[in-house]
């Protein structure tokens, strides 16, 4: 039973995004719908009662194929400054009152961009004594001439209903359209920040951009604003062409399938219909619309791909069951509005105003539930990978001084060894550091330890990396660097030394012994060149313990803190140990 509820409340929360665009949509439709005809003009439909030159009467539904001449009387029609308006679809034709041609749309368009405009809005104006109006129809292609929305009205009246008309839908494929391109800026900054391969992103937003961009055709808003309708046409038909090929490559990504046969056959269907098309085109053999049954059998072959995809998935347990579950919930209504869409098309084309109406709210299904998944993936990458850097970070960082540790020291070398790097060593420690601890504490110790880290980490800042590698030693790894500029360095370190016993004004001055040895692997290992400089950095300590005693002896009279003195005399016995 829990995991039953656990199953009903995952499928709610991934369907849940559509419930919520669904209503929106609703409510935009509702409110756009409102504001058709605010205008008080009276409108008459004059979709029927055109005759043909030998008294037949039929409708603009109706339409006989090929050419035809049809007449429309207007005598009982109040037109006075009213205008014929309709939507034409791959028709071109002349309008004639009394015998004289007032309008003509008959364009001529490029090879590459067909024989067909595609959808045109016209608004012929009609003279106050015309007793009727003709038009002679010419259809691009085999079949009737296709003129829709044919009323009488004011220009601007019929001009606002035709925006208003599409804007619901229109609002839908920028939504669509945008929805795709944010999937796409996330898939490709992942790539350039990350370097990880984000396929997934980048297909489901390639496929929701050429679906909102291929469905405006329908909404009139483009050829309406623009004036090119044979345009928008073209991107249309390339869209179409390229429609099917995103999903799946999702869908095969998704389901670790991306070395699928059916992927490349499908990508090679793909291009090998936009070079047909273009090719032929350009030749006149055939235009960009004849060509779209082939389009259409791809789009099949795809939703075939994709049904495969997803049952061997499942056979073969090559993905989560969860997400596989996403993935066929999601890809359901797409893959229902494509074929209820193109049935429409072939079938009931009297009825295919907005022919892509159900891809759309079936892609828009698709791409909010995947995207939802994909971000919520995403989001809990992104804290799976701070959890893994910040133990990382902890693993490979020392936690007093905040520089990287001997694990981290250790990494470095096996790095310098497999690569053959040529560097140089420094190893430093510091003096006097247990007589720090025994008379002033380990906080004291401490506070010592890390004014010692710092100094040494900005004074090898620019030439290497700084390690604390126990207690009070320190390793600097420095690359492509020459002696000169390791001893820029160390200057730069007894200088800041120097003004940090004069400012701060320690219990125990601070003191950093060192050595520096160039490691060639042509000639060494790089244990050696640790050794040796490892060795240098003892006889340091030893001068510098020279030192200290003659400055020692100084002032042990003047002194009147012999304890510490004593305390800093045992430390050099405990040091000569490792001499």
């Amino acid at each position: 039973m829990k995991q039953l509820k656990e199953n009903k409340n995952s499928i709610l929360s991934d369907i849940m995004p559509l419930i919520v665009f669904l209503l929106c949509s609703l409510i935009v439709s509702i409110t756009c719908r409102a504001q058709v005809s605010n205008y008080n003009t009276e409108v008459v439909d004059v979709t029927d009662g055109w005759t043909t030159p030998d008294g037949q009467v039929v409708s603009l539904d109706d339409l006989p194929e090929g050419d035809i001449t049809i007449t429309h009387d207007l005598t009982d029609i109040y037109h006075y400054k009213k205008r014929l308006c309709f939507k034409s679809t791959h028709t071109t034709f002349r309008a004639e009152i009394n015998g004289e041609t007032t309008y003509v749309y008959e364009p001529v368009q490029k090879r590459l961009i067909g024989a067909s405009y595609g959808m045109y809005v016209h608004m012929i104006p009609i003279r106050d004594d015309a007793p009727s109006i003709t038009l002679k129809l010419h259809p691009v292609y085999d079949g009737s001439a296709m003129l829709q929305f044919a009323v009488i009205e004011d220009a601007a009246q019929f001009q606002s209903d035709m925006y208003h008309r599409g804007l619901p839908s229109f609002s839908l494929c920028v939504v669509i359209a945008l929805y795709g391109l944010l999937m796409l800026i996330i898939g490709f900054t992942l790539l350039i920040s990350s370097g990880e391969n984000n396929i997934n992103f980048v297909s489901l937003g390639a496929f929701a951009f050429i679906v909102g961009i291929w469905s405006m055709n329908e909404t009139m808003i483009l050829q309406m604003y623009t004036q090119h309708p044979e345009v928008v046409r073209f991107i249309h038909y390339t869209c179409l062409i390229f429609i099917s090929y995103p999903p799946i490559s999702f869908i095969a990504s998704a389901t670790n399938q991306r070395d699928s046969k059916f992927l490349l056959v499908l990508r090679v269907i793909t291009y090998a219909n936009f070079v047909a098309t273009i090719l032929l085109s350009l030749l006149g053999v055939c235009d960009i619309r004849t060509m779209l049954t082939y389009y259409h059998l791809s789009v099949i072959f795809s939703i075939f791909v994709a049904v495969y995809l997803m049952v061997r998935s499942k056979v073969k347990k090559t993905t989560d069951p969860k997400l596989l579950r996403t993935i066929v919930l999601s890809i359901t209504p797409a893959i229902i509005g494509v074929i209820m869409d193109i049935i429409r098309f072939r079938f009931f084309s009297e009825l295919h105003y907005d022919a892509s109406l159900f891809t759309k709210i079936g892609v828009m299904a698709f791409t909010i539930i995947m995207g939802v998944h994909l971000i919520h993936e995403l989001s809990n990458l992104a804290v799976e990978q701070g959890h893994a850097k910040i133990m990382q970070k902890m693993a490979y960082t020392d936690a007093l001084t905040n520089l990287p540790n001997r694990a981290a020291f250790q990494n470095k070398e096996e790095e310098v060894i497999q690569n053959h790097s040529e560097c140089v060593i420094v190893q430093l420690d510091i003096n006097l550091l247990k007589t720090v601890n025994d008379v002033y504490g380990h906080a004291a110790g401490d506070y010592h330890i890390i004014s010692a880290a710092k100094i040494i980490r900005n004074s090898f800042l620019d030439i290497g990396t700084s390690y604390r590698t126990g207690g009070d030693e320190f390793i600097v790894v420095a690359e492509n660097v020459n002696t000169g500029d390791v001893e820029n360095a160390i200057t730069r370190m007894e200088e800041r030394i120097e003004e940090y016993n004069n400012f701060e004004t320690p219990p125990v001055d601070l003191e950093i012994a060192y050595g520096y040895a160039q490691h060639d692997p042509k000639v060494e290992s790089l244990e050696s060149t640790e050794m040796e400089a490892d060795r240098l950095m003892y006889e340091k300590k030893k001068r510098m313990k020279e030192e200290r005693k003659l400055r020692e002896e100084e002032e042990k009279n003047q002194s009147d803190t012999p304890r510490i003195l004593d305390y800093i005399e045992e430390e050099d016995e405990y040091e000569e140990e490792d001499f």
